[in-house]
């Protein structure tokens, strides 16, 4: 979530979107999302860390491999790593259809 608020300003600045609104935008997103300790994802971790590039990026991919679920992202570490990702454009085609 730390990473998310750093980005929303520049991602807002950048799509010329108002970036107060796009910052209270992640806010109320925050009182409805539960952040997962990385304790819970130790389970998970030596596979995570095993098929993902960026290290740093583990946790997402360990809570993922927990929960079997795809991964919505633009960062291209999480490709080819053998779980479904989602980017912003396959999500927007998705929900056209």
């Amino acid at each position: 979530m730390a990473e998310a608020t750093a980005y929303v300003t520049g991602l807002a600045r950048k799509r010329g979107l108002d970036q107060e609104v796009c910052a209270e935008a992640l806010l109320s997103l925050l009182l409805i999302v539960q952040v997962v300790e990385n304790s819970v994802l130790r389970s998970a971790k030596e596979e995570a860390l095993a098929r993902i590039r960026d290290q740093d990026d583990w946790p997402a991919l360990a809570l993922a491999l927990q929960l079997e679920c795809a991964i919505r992202t633009e960062d291209q570490d999480f490709f080819g790593i053998g779980i479904a990702t989602w980017t912003t454009n396959t999500v927007e085609r998705y929900l056209e259809s």
